[in-house]
């Protein structure tokens, strides 16, 4: 069931609607995200951290019956969540997705008191309109050693 709906203006307008729910989302409908990742996720190992997650939001484009937008979150439902993805695929970008998609999950843990995520410095800014601050903090890249 769809948790909201809105129309974004562009070129052409274009309903997207936003839901929790997996029903009728193969790996076939995940197609186009982590594009310029170092270490790229494929649609299946997507599909299955989407069914894993805590919290998961998606956006779909209704026309073209494709997701084309995903936040997840993991949560104890008490003191903390981590938002470790959120994504839109390239054409649906600077269209307010990302945002909306934020805005939701914003909404979903609002019962839930420390709210964190990383990203690169070029994202603060974005996050900052959601009352989020910079921190610092560690990361573990395995892959990073792969080199």
């Amino acid at each position: 069931m769809p948790i909201s709906k809105s129309t974004n203006w562009g070129r052409k307008e274009k309903m997207i609607t936003y839901t929790e729910s997996l029903r009728g989302v193969s790996h076939y409908s995940l197609d186009g995200f982590c594009e310029g990742w170092q270490q790229p996720l494929t649609p299946l190992q997507l599909r299955s951290i989407l069914k894993h997650s805590t919290y998961r939001i998606l956006a779909m484009d209704t026309e073209h019956t494709r997701i084309v937008g995903i936040i997840t979150a993991l949560s104890d439902k008490i003191h903390w969540a981590f938002i470790p993805y959120l994504e839109v695929i390239p054409a649906y970008q600077k269209q307010g997705i990302g945002k909306r998609l934020m805005e939701l999950m914003i909404e979903k843990t609002k019962g839930i008191v420390c709210i964190d995520l990383t990203c690169d410095t070029e994202m603060q800014a974005f996050y900052e309109q959601f009352g989020m601050v910079a921190s610092h903090g560690m990361i573990l890249r395995r892959y990073m050693d792969e080199k």
